[in-house]
């Protein structure tokens, strides 16, 4: 097969001539004529009524009646054809209203002729230029003429010192360079002739791991030249007009990709330091609202976040709210995109007051540490936030980068540890792909990858092949994810044993909550001898949490002991959620937390119930006491679920709703069954350590997999609506791994049972388990 020699610069030029002559020969046959200059059709128009036209134009654009607008427009050029004002103006609206694409060809064709006349009656004029530039971008396989014009209009304004137009031409001059670059960085080349299948990517496994690793190699310092020169341009326009809000947010944009967190925060003071909104002269609808304060304001919040700055982050983000569109801003304070789509629907289907309590709960939920004034996990949402505004924004198109493919992506699952920008395909057989620029986000973490395909040099690109399906089904299992976050804020999690007691009546419960939290760990690495430790406990709804007890504890360093916290609260029927927080405020590392949800069911008198296991140690003081309750029993609840090898351990068991026979008596039969569920060593198999097991009464093995004991106990009531059950169980050398604890207790007499399960660990599996 021959293959076609690639077109030469002269080739392209002739090309794009030839294109834009086709275009102007299409668009003759629907576009009329512009009068000529010497055209007397009707009395001259006197200037006040040219400008009056031109002021009921912008005024209907203002109130987003565009085709009104270009009638009162229409009639001034028409009215005065060398109105150079009037020329502008409809020009100008007519480009802004112009869609991507040859759909609007004659349109486009007008817009070009009108702003043509204009820069021959104006040629020191930089605006012509600069919209014909716009119109060139709007138009494809011409943006190298709009390359072409930015640099004349850029040139014109200087020459004629109109720091107005130096800034908004050197602006959309430096956002080209801008496109250019981010379509070019992170750009890598083929080593072969196989280019990236997205359906393969889809239906293989390992494919996109194998492909980037063995089919394609980087380009060292892709885009770095497009990147330099649209920051020359960016900085020229501030320099002149350090108003100048575009400009402001494409070079946030371009200092956040190098990490240059301090100057981003000096590049957006001077707009949030103002009382007031920028817009561009004379916006038109849906323009201004993408660049502007609110995106530096973002910015300057996502700068903050990453320099550990969280008070800062808060306070520009709240900036950047506040300046947004309200609508815009339900947009972003909605959680529906954090959601399953199931979830997502519910909310929806809420009243207000619903809705703003499930938001709350969400966020509160998520928050690494309530006893922080700022809510970690909603700053790094608006943090991810920013950085779809600053990277996939397009002013031209009204499009907010959150509301794109890759915003999405971004803003559920973090910017990709791995991000691979392809060049376009020239094999018809490559899908989705021939002609486009494909971009690979790589999770390795989770093993999660996601493709798009866009049009060179245009940085906007949606989901490739069929990988909206990937996002869809992945958003069911996991909608949204705070790695990154988890591993800057190092919050450590806590064991915590939570157990449900009845109380003093059928619609109360006492809940014993045991948490430990290990300073050796959160303070590995920090050079003091004494740490000081703040420790809480926060109680309430599903929606709610308020703070029920605070205390400071003085560790000793190094510590080789845990920090133990124990708390027993009288709570009612209903769904509560318990949150303990150990915190060292001047030490970024020490922070452990604890969270349980814990249901209160209503209980019956009637039925047989038991409560939780209480897993815990004999104390000296228990021995000998009637055992009538908790408080008698003596036990140290451990703290967690994690059992010492070859360690010794008691549980405590209530059982309610019993009956007594003529006697006043009770007879029961106890079921102690321990189950062997995972095991965390290699070795002889698991049926060797079934014999090891032991008890203070003499446990003995039933099955293969399961040991337990049997024995009855008859207890005197005596007006008690409980029997409490507390025995020890030694583990011997069983290995380490997961267990469940299964206790049955069976009514004599009635055949009434009941059962309740208890999970533990033996070794170093589960240590945060409940």
């Amino acid at each position: 097969m021959t293959r076609l020699a690639p077109l030469t610069t002269q080739a392209r030029v002739w090309s794009t001539h030839l294109l834009h002559s086709l275009c102007v020969a299409v668009a003759a046959i629907t576009v009329r004529p512009l009068p000529t200059v010497g055209a007397q059709e009707r009395p001259a128009a006197s200037l006040a009524e040219i400008d009056s036209l031109i002021q009921q134009g912008l005024s209907l654009v203002a109130k987003g009646d565009t085709a009104e607008a270009l009638e009162a427009l229409e009639r001034a050029t028409d009215r005065a054809p060398r109105n150079v004002e009037a020329l502008y103006q409809r020009g100008r609206l007519l480009t802004r209203t112009t869609s991507l694409g040859f759909n609007n060809t004659p349109r486009q064709v007008l817009a070009w002729r009108l702003l043509n006349r204009g820069a021959d009656l104006a040629p020191r004029d930089a605006r012509f230029l600069l919209e014909l530039a716009r119109l060139r971008l709007r138009t494809p396989l011409l943006r190298a003429d709009a390359e072409r014009l930015l640099g004349k209009a850029v040139t014109v304004a200087v020459a004629a010192a109109d720091t107005a137009m130096i800034a908004e031409s050197s602006s959309e001059f430096g956002r080209l360079y801008e496109r250019r670059y981010r379509t070019t960085r992170k750009r890598h080349v083929y080593i072969a002739n196989i280019f990236f299948d997205p359906y393969a990517a889809r239906n293989r496994l390992h494919y996109v791991r194998e492909f980037l690793e063995h089919q394609i190699r980087p380009i060292d310092n892709a885009g770095a030249a497009d990147r330099a020169e649209a920051d020359r341009l960016y900085r020229l326009a501030l320099s002149v007009d350090p108003e100048h809000v575009a400009s402001g947010v494409g070079l946030l944009g371009l200092l956040y990709d190098e990490q240059r967190y301090p100057e981003m925060r000096a590049v957006a003071a001077p707009f949030l330091t103002r009382e007031y909104d920028i817009r561009h002269p004379n916006p038109i609808p849906g323009e201004a609202d993408v660049a502007s304060v609110a995106t530096v304001a973002f910015a300057d919040g996502l700068a903050a976040a990453r320099l550990s700055a969280p008070a800062d982050a808060q306070r520009a983000f709240s900036v950047g709210l506040a300046r947004l569109s309200p609508r815009e801003r339900r947009d972003l304070l909605d959680i529906s995109r954090l959601l399953t789509r199931g979830d997502s629907v519910r909310v929806a289907g809420l009243n207000d007051t619903a809705r703003d309590a499930t938001v709350r709960s969400f966020w509160e939920t998520a928050d690494p540490l309530i006893s922080t004034p700022e809510n970690e996990a909603q700053l790094e949402y608006f943090a991810r936030v920013a950085v779809t505004m600053l990277r996939y924004d397009d002013a031209e198109q009204g499009v907010r980068g959150w509301r794109t493919d890759r915003g999405t992506i971004v803003i559920r699952y973090g910017e990709p540890p791995v991000e691979v920008l392809l060049p376009p395909a020239n094999d018809i057989s490559a899908r989705d792909v021939t002609g486009r620029i494909v971009t690979v986000f790589s999770y390795p973490a989770l093993e999660l990858e996601f493709v798009f395909a866009g049009p060179p040099a245009m940085n906007s690109a949606g989901f490739a092949g069929d990988f909206r399906d990937v996002a869809d089904q992945r958003r069911n299992d996991e909608p949204f994810r705070l790695d990154e976050m988890a591993a800057r804020t190092r919050v450590d999690s806590m064991s915590v044993q939570v157990a449900r007691f009845r109380g003093r009546s059928a619609s109360e419960y006492q809940v014993l909550t045991a948490a430990a939290a290990r300073p050796a760990r959160f303070y590995d690495g920090v050079e003091i001898d004494r740490g000081q430790l703040s420790i809480r406990s926060f109680r309430g709804s599903p929606d709610r949490l308020r703070m029920v007890d605070s205390q400071q504890v003085t560790v000793a360093l190094p510590a080789s002991r845990p920090v133990e916290y124990l708390r027993l609260d009288t709570l009612p029927v209903g769904d509560h959620r318990v949150r303990i927080e150990v915190v060292d405020p001047s030490v970024q590392s020490a922070a452990a937390r604890a969270n349980v949800s814990v249901t209160l069911p209503a209980m019956r008198d009637t039925s047989l119930a038991l409560s939780d296991v209480l897993l815990g140690t004999r104390t000296p003081e228990g021995m000998g006491r009637a055992l009538r309750s908790l408080a008698d029993a003596g036990v140290r609840p451990l703290y967690g679920t994690r059992i010492a090898p070859r360690d010794t351990f008691s549980l405590y068991v209530e059982a309610y709703g019993l009956r007594a026979d003529a006697r006043g008596d009770v007879q029961i039969e106890i079921t102690l069954a321990v189950t062997l569920l995972e095991i965390n060593r290699s070795g002889p198999i698991i049926e060797r350590w079934m014999g090891n097991l032991a008890d203070v009464v003499g446990l003995t093995p039933e099955g293969d997999k399961q040991l337990g004991m049997r024995f009855n106990r008859t207890e005197r009531l005596d007006g008690r609506d409980r029997v409490p059950l507390l025995t020890s169980i030694g583990m011997g050398t069983a290995p380490s791994g997961r267990y469940r604890l299964d206790v049955l207790v069976r009514e004599i007499g009635s055949d009434r049972r009941a059962l309740v399960s208890r999970e533990f660990t033996i070794g170093s599996i589960g240590e945060s388990g409940k």
